[in-house]
């Protein structure tokens, strides 16, 4: 895919808090969870990162690779009337378990998006005794786009779908 993508898009990817990853389950229709993608301009690309105690999306993501990311909620993201993005890819699967250590690209953005996650996790002693091994334990997916598209709403309330990519 090539790397220029328009700015809006690009700025959607760098500001949305969180996005919709869905798969495609055993039964061959999708499943959606709820994740934090990093945009990665460089190698356009996006890198994810999931807990290995809930790990369905990484067993669904083995068994068929085709994914999508829907960027469609902007609350807290500082972005005025984006419009909404659905990228289609491909998606490859680490083979290590990581902890902290091979993971600070995905922490650092993790507490720049949600900066009051900080006291909550990593500086309250109480949270440490509460949080599950599983919860800090995660394998790290690329999301290789192959298609990108815009949903522009406009003032009357219609929609317009375009590919941009």
């Amino acid at each position: 895919m090539p790397a220029s993508l328009p700015e809006e898009v690009t700025r959607v990817f760098e500001k949305a808090l969180s996005c919709e990853l869905s798969t495609i389950g055993k039964n061959g229709g999708p499943v959606t969870f709820p994740v934090m993608a990093m945009w990665r301009p460089e190698n356009t690309e996006f890198h994810l990162v999931t807990g290995i105690g809930l790990p369905k999306k990484i067993y669904n993501m083995r068994r068929d690779d085709r994914v999508s990311l829907l960027f469609s909620e902007f609350a807290g993201s500082g972005l005025h009337a984006p419009p909404d993005v659905l990228v289609q890819g491909r998606a490859t699967v680490g083979e290590k378990v990581l902890g902290v250590s091979g993971l600070e690209d995905f922490w650092e953005e993790f507490f720049r998006r949600k900066p009051y996650a900080i006291e909550a996790l990593a500086l309250s002693p109480d949270a440490h005794a509460s949080i599950s091994p599983a919860f800090m334990w995660r394998v790290r997916i690329t999301v290789a786009p192959e298609r990108v598209f815009t949903l522009r709403h406009d003032p009357n309330g219609d929609q317009r779908l375009e590919r941009v990519r």
